[in-house]
């Protein structure tokens, strides 16, 4: 029914290139990304094949780990190196500090929003930002902010020019408005220079296969994981029998069809449904915890 490969994917190509290879390298006809990384970024790349790509929902919010570097000194029109130059200091026209940009990562950690960059795949009135932006139709500045949580901004070297950084952020941050939002709370214009995604979710970098061992064969006749093993993070409830047979036929839990050990997780989560015997049966939504708790059928998936 499909598969979760996890890709180390090297700087360069689009995640969307990266998908169109592996779909011809791998004979799928169905292949999908799970959460884009920009050209010049590199590192965990999720991507779902066959039957498995209906599940991207579960797998598109999770929450992401990073390692960038924050080059100051230059702005540009994208946040990023890819972009046109739009401000910039010689670096002996500023000097920053420890305890200055100590303060300013732990503001920015403290946001609960953040403004896109304009050049994005965000859409505004069906048209992604970044062709708003080639046009000249856009000002960045006035887009409204978007939430984003961000777990942990820790710095790890710094040279005087470039920040290396580790950031632990929700699904939907852009790290590179991160790197503009640092320059312009020290008031030196800076980008972010270089991305590594270094997980998502359970999954970590060093799980993954190089683009080029996946599209070449070397990642064995069977690569990444299967859908049990991909979800197997999730916490799971476990279907009364006479729900298990009822289920097949996308019968909605009521009180007593369905059994957990732990607390249910917040509204929106997702949890796997077990049958008595452990097999993977399905995928419910958390849609009310507490007292009251109720769970929604989502997805069916066998047994």
């Amino acid at each position: 029914m499909g598969r979760l490969l996890l890709v180390d994917k090297p700087v360069g190509p689009t995640s969307h290139d990266v998908v169109a290879s592996l779909r011809r390298a791998l004979g799928e006809k169905r292949a999908g990304h799970c959460g884009t990384l920009d050209p010049a970024a590199s590192g965990l790349l999720l991507v779902l094949t066959g039957e498995a790509t209906r599940l991207a929902e579960v797998f598109v919010g999770h929450a992401k780990v990073y390692r960038g570097q924050v080059r100051f000194g230059s702005a540009t029109d994208t946040d990023d190196a890819q972009g046109q130059t739009i401000a910039s200091l010689e670096p002996g026209q500023f000097t920053l500090a420890a305890a200055e940009l100590e303060a300013a990562l732990a503001a920015l950690a403290a946001r609960t929003s953040q403004r896109p960059p304009g050049f994005s795949a965000i859409k505004r009135d069906g048209v992604p930002l970044y062709k708003l932006a080639r046009s000249g139709r856009l000002d960045a500045a006035s887009l409204p902010e978007r939430p984003v949580r961000i777990d942990r901004l820790a710095p790890l070297a710094f040279d005087g020019r470039d920040l290396e950084l580790e950031i632990a952020c929700s699904a939907g941050t852009y790290v590179r408005a991160l790197a503009r939002d640092l320059g312009e709370l020290v008031g030196v214009p800076a980008h972010l220079a270089a991305l590594r995604r270094l997980a998502s979710g359970p999954f970590r970098v060093e799980q993954a296969q190089s683009l080029a061992a996946l599209t070449s064969g070397e990642a064995g006749e069977l690569p990444g994981l299967g859908i049990a093993e991909a979800l197997a993070s999730l916490p799971a409830a476990v279907a009364a029998e006479d729900y298990a047979r009822r289920l097949r036929f996308g019968a909605q839990p009521a009180p007593g069809d369905l059994h957990w050990d732990e607390p249910l997780p917040a509204p929106g989560a997702w949890l796997r449904v077990l049958s008595p015997a452990a097999e993977l049966l399905a995928l419910a939504q958390v849609e009310a915890a507490g007292a009251s708790p109720r769970l929604c059928l989502r997805r069916q998936l066998g047994g």
